[in-house]
This record gives C-alpha cells, sequence and structure tokens, in this order.
C-alpha cells in the first residue's frame, strides 16, 4: 500500500462522523475529519438516542459528559383526537443488556460539544473544520481527497487509506461512488418547531404522537427546557405560510402559551425513507444520512448512523492492521443494510398510523386500537442486523453481549475489551484441559463471574464477543469452546493468513 496522509478520512462532523472518528483514534488509528461548518449546528436536530448508543457513547468515554444534556423517558404514547390513549410503547429499563437505561432524549448541540471535547483529547484524530471537501479518488492503493480551506480558500490534496462519508443526504462520497438511493415511498412535509421553555408549563411527561385527523401532531419532551412540536403539513400547505410566528402561536397555543416559550428553530422538513443499494465501493464507505433516511416517529435516525459507526470501527481497524482482509468490509453493508430497512419500515407504518387524516378512517383506526386496549403490540426491539460474519447456525449469532455491572453498580464494559474476545465461564475455563485452554487462547480471555448471569441466560458457557458487542459464536459445553475459538480465528484472518 502506498504511504498516506492518514489511515482514514472521515468526510462530516455531524454525530455519526465524530463518534466514527472517536473510536478510530481511541484504537490509535490515524484519522482525519473534514466539515465545512465552523462550529456545532446550533439548533436541536435529532431528539433521542437509546441504551445502545448509549453504551457506545460509554465506549468512547463521553457518556458521563454528556448526561446532563439527557433526560430518560419512560416510552411514548399515541393517542387521538379525544387524548384517548390508542397504544403505547414502554421504555422499561435495560440494564441486563446494555447496562444503561432503554430510552433518552437529548438536547443535541450540547452533546455534539461533549463528543467533540472527547475526540480533542485523542492524539491520532485530527479534525479540520472549515474544510469542504471537493472531490474523493478512489485510486486503488489509496484514496485522494482534494480539500479546500473556506477562511483562505486555498486547495490542497489529501491521502487517505480509506474515506467513509458521514456528508449527509446529499453526500458527495455516496456520489463518488456510484451508488443510488432505494426510495420505500414516504414522502411528507411536516413542520418542526422547537422551543425553550421561559416559565411554567403543564406539558406531557413523554413523547406523544397525536393522531389527530385535522392535524396530525407530534411532541416531545427533550432534555432541559427544550421542547419539541411537529405539525404535518394538509394539502395545500406551504412552508412560507406555515413559518410565519402567528402561525406557528395559532399551532402551539393548544398545549402552551406562547408567551412562555421562546421559538429558536421552525422549519419544514420532507420527511423520507431511502436506503442506499450500495453502502462500499473499493475504499469509499458510507454511513449515516449518506446511507439511509428515516421518518423520524421512532427516534431512530441518529441511532442508526451510530450503529454504523460501531459496526465500522472495529472492522477498518483490523483491516488496517493486516488482522483481517479487506472483504471484511463488505459485512459491513450485509450486516447493517437489514437493520436498517427493519428500522425505517416499522417509522413508515407508525407514519401512516398517525398520518391518517379520513375522518372516517381515523375512527376506524381508533376503534381497532382501542378494542385491542388489553392487548396492545409490545414495544418494538432492535432488530438483529443482518448475515455477515458467523456461522449462520449458530443460534446466538450477533446478539448483544451484556454489559457486566458489579457489586456497586459500576458498569464495566472495560471487562470486555476492545478487541474480538473470548468470554467464557469461570468454572468452564477451569475445567478445561491444558492444551485446550491453549487452543482457546489464541483470542483473549475473559472469564469473570460478573459474566455468569448472562451466560447462563443464553444456555451457553462461552461467546465470542466483537469489539462492537455483539456475540460472533457460542458454545454450550466446554469441550466446544476450543474449536468455536478456532473457527472465528479462521474467519476472521486475512486470506492466506
Amino acid at each position: 500500500m502506498m504511504p498516506h496522509d492518514v489511515e482514514v478520512a472521515v468526510i462530516g462532523y455531524g454525530p455519526v462522523g465524530t463518534v466514527l472518528t472517536g473510536l478510530l483514534a481511541r484504537r490509535g488509528v490515524r484519522v482525519a475529519a473534514f466539515e465545512r461548518g465552523a462550529d456545532v449546528f446550533t439548533l436541536p436536530r435529532a431528539a433521542h438516542f437509546d441504551a445502545e448508543i448509549a453504551r457506545t457513547f460509554q465506549m468512547l468515554g463521553a457518556m458521563e459528559a454528556i448526561l446532563p444534556s439527557t433526560a430518560a423517558t419512560s416510552g411514548m404514547d399515541f393517542v387521538d383526537a379525544e387524548d384517548r390513549v390508542l397504544m403505547s410503547f414502554e421504555a422499561e429499563e435495560d440494564e441486563i443488556a446494555e447496562g444503561w437505561p432503554r430510552s433518552f432524549m437529548f438536547y443535541q448541540p450540547d452533546v455534539e460539544r461533549a463528543l467533540r471535547a472527547r475526540v480533542a483529547e485523542l492524539p491520532s484524530a485530527a479534525v479540520h473544520l472549515e474544510h469542504e471537501v471537493l472531490a474523493v479518488d478512489d485510486r486503488g492503493d489509496g484514496v485522494a481527497i482534494t480539500v479546500r480551506d473556506l477562511p483562505t480558500g486555498a486547495e490542497r490534496t489529501v491521502t487517505a487509506g480509506y474515506v467513509v462519508g458521514c456528508d449527509g443526504a446529499r453526500s458527495l462520497v455516496r456520489t463518488a461512488m456510484g451508488t443510488t438511493l432505494e426510495d420505500l415511498a414516504f414522502d411528507q412535509p411536516w413542520l418542526v418547531v422547537d422551543v425553550m421553555l421561559r416559565g411554567e408549563a403543564a406539558l406531557p411527561a413523554r413523547p406523544t404522537q397525536y393522531c389527530t385527523p385535522a392535524r396530525p401532531a407530534t411532541f416531545i419532551p427533550s432534555a432541559g427546557a427544550h421542547r419539541r412540536w411537529e405539525f404535518m403539513l394538509l394539502p395545500g400547505e406551504d412552508a412560507v405560510t406555515m413559518e410565519t410566528p402567528e402561525r406557528i402561536r395559532s399551532l402551539i397555543r393548544p398545549w402552551v402559551d406562547p408567551d412562555v416559550v421562546e421559538i429558536i428553530r421552525s422549519a419544514v422538513y420532507s420527511f423520507h425513507a431511502l436506503i442506499a443499494r450500495r453502502w462500499r465501493s473499493g475504499r469509499l464507505l458510507i454511513a449515516g444520512d449518506s446511507a439511509h433516511q428515516m421518518p423520524p416517529f421512532l427516534g431512530q435516525g441518529m441511532c442508526a448512523g451510530i450503529r454504523d459507526a460501531a459496526n465500522l470501527e472495529w472492522k477498518l481497524t483490523r483491516v488496517l492492521r493486516g488482522l483481517s482482509d479487506p472483504s471484511l468490509l463488505d459485512t459491513y453493508e450485509t450486516e447493517r443494510a437489514p437493520h436498517v430497512r427493519q428500522f425505517i419500515e416499522t417509522a413508515v407504518s407508525a407514519g401512516r398510523i398517525i398520518q391518517t387524516t379520513d375522518p372516517e378512517e381515523a375512527a376506524a383506526r381508533d376503534a381497532f386500537l382501542l378494542d385491542r386496549a388489553n392487548d396492545r403490540p409490545p414495544t418494538p426491539t432492535v432488530p438483529p442486523i443482518g448475515p455477515g460474519l458467523g456461522n449462520p447456525a449458530e443460534p446466538h449469532r450477533h446478539a448483544r453481549v451484556a454489559q457486566p455491572i458489579d457489586a456497586s453498580g459500576a458498569r464495566r464494559d472495560d471487562l470486555l475489551g476492545d478487541e474480538v474476545t473470548l468470554l467464557v465461564d469461570r468454572a468452564a475455563w477451569s475445567g478445561l484441559a491444558p492444551e485446550a485452554r491453549a487452543r482457546a487462547g489464541a483470542l483473549p480471555v475473559v472469564d469473570s463471574d460478573l459474566l455468569a448471569p448472562w451466560l447462563e441466560t443464553l444456555g451457553v458457557v462461552a461467546v465470542v464477543a466483537r469489539p462492537d458487542r455483539h456475540v460472533l459464536a457460542s458454545a454450550t459445553a466446554a469441550d466446544g469452546i476450543a474449536t468455536m475459538v478456532e473457527a472465528c480465528v479462521r474467519e476472521l484472518a486475512p486470506a492466506g493468513g
């Protein structure tokens, strides 16, 4: 491979690009991020993340700094025009799995600042703000990036081993890859209104979807004084009319006295459901909004992008270190794309429930859901990632690895390490013959008693855990541990290695 200025270049430095940059840099990867803006975008966009994302922030070393800008939420309600609850999604704590409450609302500018501050502490990360990427050229043995310093106008070429486009819906990297977006047939304009409370207001304590045919709407409590409403545009309405101060005041008045809030943003957005047909081409990859866009009804847009970053980061690191073949990067798309598609389809289904504007159809919907009051659907669970690494016959392949909690209540993801690791029941490990233990020791080994309850719930004595906290393989008996480890090592080894 030709020498490069950096090992990985990340184009775009929003939440997804920042997390990817940080995860790579904490492993010592030389990574450079390029962003047109001079600072974080000062207005909120995303408003929700879940326990898996909290755990990723924890792995980066940023979650404690992020917590003050969050509020754990108990779930979400769907209500009709008479304020009757049609169905609810409950966000129960899921600490046996991820170690964090299941759902957080957050204020995005503060969270982004905390993420960027953490990345600034990592010596192998170089962040270039006010730098516009003009072109990317995959030359086979590396990528040449043409960059313009916006304050000076000076242009230069930077070379990288790989480029990841986290550059949004109009992604330059996606265009350079020659891929297109598949449209999953959901396009609807909504007015988004963000406010800061300046006084007392009796508002819902949890996100609420108002399935009101006269005007479908959403309320989001967020964190601190931040609150958000989203209002669907009706036929004949346009952004200019909807964004006037008088119109906004009239829309929020049923919930709150407009005089006790400060409107910090109002904009009409078209909610889309899109997914890229290809996520990798040679040394170019895409993540976040560059690869997929979904309606916001489940609050999973940013979450999906950060899952992209967690999945891709450890694979890039292994490839760059010569520990795996570049073909490992193909499993990024095969694992992430089906997962994202399921979330998009669920969000679209929720949107169609909310967006019913025909009064007769709405009445029938309400009657159906109210009749099922005692048999409401369970809270949607995170779907499994798609096929990629591991044996398809493995029953626990791609399950999430639980985060150990010690006697003091401390979260102990540090026990799991940052590499592909064997997690094993202590009794099973101590009973292994020396030869079998030597074979199983081809991977780092963790035999903490803290993992025993989780292994028992799976009915296994050991698993091979990926750095992104997914299970790669499992063994139900001690005599299968060494064979399991050897199969995983073979699968991850470079060609001819």
